[in-house]
């Protein structure tokens, strides 16, 4: 059975800056056993580097590599030194597309309902009010901006927006 004591979900707190990384290391200074990384660039290597002896990197993105003006898809990013780091450490990066696993989702999705529903799961919603359809550029320009805490929600009917969602 494998054991995660020092686990930390960036993927879920990277939008706001590295200083969580920060607090995590100050948390467990052994370094982290699992990683979720979804945005890309500098926050790769400060990822890596927070990494404990045999610990976990999974990539879920790189938003921060997506590229627009004409071209299509990931900038290639260079990472010198990453197999010798990797090594040193016996640490595992691992990539994970979501739509390669569709085949579970129900299951998952069910369970994370019931999570959710019983509050044994909480979601941060960014608190920037973003409404109406002809918004959504504007969220992935906030999602883009690094300064999203959150989920980036858009909303599409103005009184929704103080309500509890009803699944």
């Amino acid at each position: 059975m494998l054991s995660f004591d020092n686990l930390c979900l960036a993927g879920f707190i990277e939008g706001t800056s590295d200083f969580v990384v920060f607090q995590a290391l100050k948390e467990f200074p052994k370094g982290l056993d699992i990683v979720f990384k979804c945005v890309g660039g500098d926050m790769f290597d400060l990822c890596i580097n927070a990494l404990a002896i045999r610990g976990r990197l999974i990539v879920i993105g790189m938003i921060s590599q997506l590229q627009y003006q004409g071209k299509h898809g990931w900038m290639p990013f260079n990472y010198p030194g990453l197999v010798e780091k990797l090594l040193a450490k016996s640490q595992t990066v691992a990539g994970f597309v979501l739509f390669q696993y569709s085949h579970f989702w129900k299951q998952h999705l069910i369970r994370l309902f019931h999570l959710y529903s019983s509050r044994k799961l909480k979601v941060e919603v960014d608190p920037k009010k973003i409404l109406g359809l002809d918004t959504v550029t504007d969220a992935v320009e906030h999602l883009h901006s690094g300064k999203s805490t959150g989920k980036v929600v858009v909303c599409m009917d103005p009184s929704f927006e103080h309500q509890m969602a009803k699944l």
